[in-house]
C-alpha cells in the first residue's frame, strides 16, 4: 500500500489540492493523506496550509467521489472530532504525537485502525489499554529531510515471519525512492511518502515523490508482490 502524503504541499490552494489527489489516484496511490492541525498551537503563527473543517469535509467527499480514499493525520482531540462527523474509515498519528495521551485516547475510542510514525515498537502508554489494537506501525526518523545514513534500515525488521516485533512499513522522508524501495524489498508493506506537484512547490517537496516517481514506486511495488 502506498500512502501519498500532500499534506502542506498544496500550499493553501484547494485547487491544487484536487489536481494532486486525482494525480495521486491516477498514477498508483492507495490512499492519500492531509493533516488536520492548528497551527497557530503547532508553529507559533497561522499557515494558509491549515485545513478548516468545511476544507476537510470537501476533501474528503471529493476522493470518495473520484474513487480513492482521503484520510488525515490528527494533531488534537478536536480534528478527530471533525473526522468522525466527516466519516473518516482511519486515522494517522504523527511521529510528533505518538505520545500525546488525550489524542490517543481519541482516536482509540473511535474503533477505527490508526497508522502510527515511530522510530521504536516500544509506544504502548501505560493506563492505555486500547491502544495497540488495531494498529499499524510505520517506521519513522523526524528529520527532514532525513539522510540514509540516519535510517539504518538494516536493523529495522518488516517482516512479520522473520519476528513478532516488525514495523508494517515506512514513512520515508528521504530524497528520492531508493529507501522506500529497499524498505519494500526488506518486506515493508506500508510506504508513506510525501507528495507534490514537482521538487519546488510545497514545503516539503525537496524530499516529495512527483507523479512519475510515484508511478515508479508503485512498479516497484508490485514487482516485489510478484516475486514473493
Amino acid at each position: 500500500m502506498i500512502i501519498a502524503e500532500i499534506g502542506q504541499n498544496f500550499c493553501g490552494d484547494l485547487q491544487l489540492a484536487l489536481k494532486l489527489i486525482i494525480e495521486a489516484r491516477d498514477y498508483g496511490a492507495d490512499l492519500v493523506k492531509f493533516q488536520l492541525y492548528d497551527s497557530e498551537k503547532l508553529y507559533g503563527e497561522y499557515h494558509n496550509t491549515e485545513l478548516t473543517f468545511p476544507d476537510a469535509n470537501y476533501l474528503f467527499n471529493y476522493g470518495k467521489d473520484c474513487g480513492i480514499e482521503v484520510f488525515f493525520s490528527v494533531f488534537d482531540v478536536r480534528r478527530v472530532k471533525w473526522c468522525e462527523e466527516i466519516g473518516v474509515k482511519q486515522y494517522k498519528i504523527a511521529s510528533s504525537e505518538n505520545q500525546n495521551r488525550s489524542l490517543l485516547e481519541a482516536v482509540s475510542k473511535t474503533g477505527k485502525e490508526y497508522i502510527i510514525s515511530s522510530n521504536s515498537l516500544d509506544l504502548v502508554l501505560p493506563g492505555l489499554p486500547e491502544y495497540g489494537i488495531g494498529v499499524k506501525r510505520l517506521y519513522c526518523v523526524a528529520s527532514y529531510p532525513t539522510k540514509p545514513e540516519q535510517l539504518h534500515l538494516r536493523n529495522v525488521v518488516f517482516d512479520s515471519k522473520v519476528s513478532y516485533c516488525y514495523f508494517d512499513g515506512f514513512s520515508d522522508h528521504t530524497i528520492g525512492l531508493d529507501t522506500s524501495k529497499i524498505a519494500l524489498a526488506r518486506g515493508a508493506k506500508i510506504i508513506e511518502k510525501h507528495f507534490a506537484i514537482d521538487h519546488y512547490t510545497g514545503v516539503d517537496a525537496e524530499w516529495s515523490m512527483t507523479s512519475s516517481e510515484l508511478r515508479e514506486l508503485k512498479q516497484f511495488e508490485l514487482s516485489c508482490k510478484e516475486a514473493l
